[in-house]
């Protein structure tokens, strides 16, 4: 991984290439020279280590003001904290700079593969490659490879035809499989396009059926987009018999585990004869994450602030039951409410009863307090005691026999030494 800096002064720059300028001011020599990657590794985890020492320094002000009542220097190490937080943020950002890949590093791979594989399966494939030069952090990159390989496998076993079958159906005898990456404000999108037969959603709640992934009941109530994400459940796979090509009998719902656990998420497109589209959305970067702290039955767990729309509070009257659900009406829109205390299987203590109550003193009636988050399908409330600020901090992946637990995306430690949960909606929910 390279590094670039810009140099002057009177003479030739030490090891530069072009002479010094007519008179006081040197000419700008751009120069470039290789690090080491695990060098860069270890300037990024003593980013993130100093990201969660500037973290210790609100708790300290806490502490300083409501403990010993010297509101003066609580009121210093906050002006402090500020400064300090602005350095490590230009830091963060230097670091993330330094880090980052083209994509082009994982779709290098691919022009071989798709040669070999429509040489095996006897069909004529063409691989368009867009958006090569779209960065993401070298760690993104590394965990990109795997899923992308086994969604092109994918898209030419299950997707792309014979020749004579495209040429009975009118098309090309030769099919295309797309691979596009491109950047959408803190994500890296990456989509794999085929040309070829699409899904049948009628087969595959067919197939799901047979294979016990889905219960009658839940096949008739599922539309067709919702049978196309079927392709993710665990245990699903069109295949009879295991082979070595595309899901090799494992299914794509190790792409989806396998991307979730990083912060991503996979999703499904199709029409019947005409093709389909996987987008794979990952973050740029898996550095440092901003998350806001929610209180839920006296614990604090993480909400990742990309999914945050907003916060709001509203009277109890207002939640409306609809069935067996409760929702409430924002802005004439119908938000489902999901209670986070039941979600995680919390039981509520008598300190959550103080937070409520010191939180409705304020109004003339109970008070609901609700996180509006975003998900794939629209946007959900999620009922909690309180609200705590954002913070930056390191996410580390749950492992061994915790890496299990699809309800928490990670770990992160807190200023004050405490573990923070951080939730992984997706799954929650």
């Amino acid at each position: 991984q390279g590094a670039s800096r810009t140099g002057g002064g009177d003479g030739p720059a030490a090891g530069g290439t072009g002479p010094a300028g007519d008179g006081g001011g040197g000419e700008r020599v751009a120069k470039s020279f290789r690090v080491d990657a695990e060098s860069i590794d270890l300037l990024g985890d003593l980013v993130g280590e100093l990201v969660v020492a500037k973290n210790s320094f609100p708790f300290l002000a806490d502490r300083a003001e409501n403990e010993y009542g010297v509101r003066e220097l609580a009121r210093e190490l906050k002006e402090r904290f500020n400064v300090i937080n602005r350095i490590a943020q230009d830091m963060q950002g230097a670091v993330m700079q330094v880090q980052m890949l083209p994509v082009q590093q994982v779709f290098q791979r691919f022009p071989r593969l798709v040669r070999d594989l429509s040489r095996r399966l006897d069909k004529e494939v063409e691989l368009v490659m867009e958006g090569e030069q779209t960065e993401a952090d070298k760690t993104v990159i590394e965990v990109l490879g795997e899923p992308l390989t086994h969604m092109v496998r994918n898209s030419i076993d299950h997707g792309i035809e014979t020749p004579d079958e495209r040429e009975a159906a009118g098309k090309p005898r030769c099919g295309t499989v797309r691979l596009t990456a491109r950047q959408e404000g803190e994500n890296v999108i990456i989509e794999v396009t085929d040309d070829g037969g699409g899904l049948d959603p009628e087969a595959i709640r067919n197939k799901a059926l047979s294979k016990g992934v889905v219960s009658e009941s839940e096949v008739a109530r599922l539309g067709e987009q919702d049978s196309l994400q079927l392709i993710f459940a665990p245990g699903f796979s069109t295949r009879e018999a295991v082979s070595d090509l595309s899901g090799r009998g494992v299914g794509m719902d190790v792409v989806r585990s396998t991307v979730n656990r990083y912060g991503g998420s996979v999703s499904v497109a199709s029409e019947k004869g005409e093709g389909t589209r996987l987008r794979l959305a990952m973050p740029m970067t898996m550095a440092v994450s901003y998350v806001m702290g929610v209180q839920v039955a006296g614990q604090l767990f993480g909400v990742p602030m990309e999914s945050v729309v907003e916060t709001v509070r509203l009277p109890q009257s207002e939640v409306r039951h609809v069935k067996k659900e409760e929702a409430v009406v924002l802005r004439d829109q119908v938000i489902p409410l999901r209670r986070l205390d039941r979600l995680l299987m919390l039981e509520s203590s008598d300190s959550d009863s103080d937070v409520r109550e010191r939180v409705d003193a304020n109004y003339d009636e109970p008070q609901v307090t609700i996180l509006v988050v975003r998900q794939s399908d629209g946007v959900v409330g999620l009922v909690v005691d309180d609200f705590q600020e954002g913070l930056d901090v390191i996410v580390k992946p749950l492992e061994g026999v915790l890496a299990s637990v699809r309800a928490y995306s990670g770990t992160a430690l807190l200023g004050d030494g405490r573990v923070l949960l951080v939730l992984n909606l997706r799954e929650l929910l």
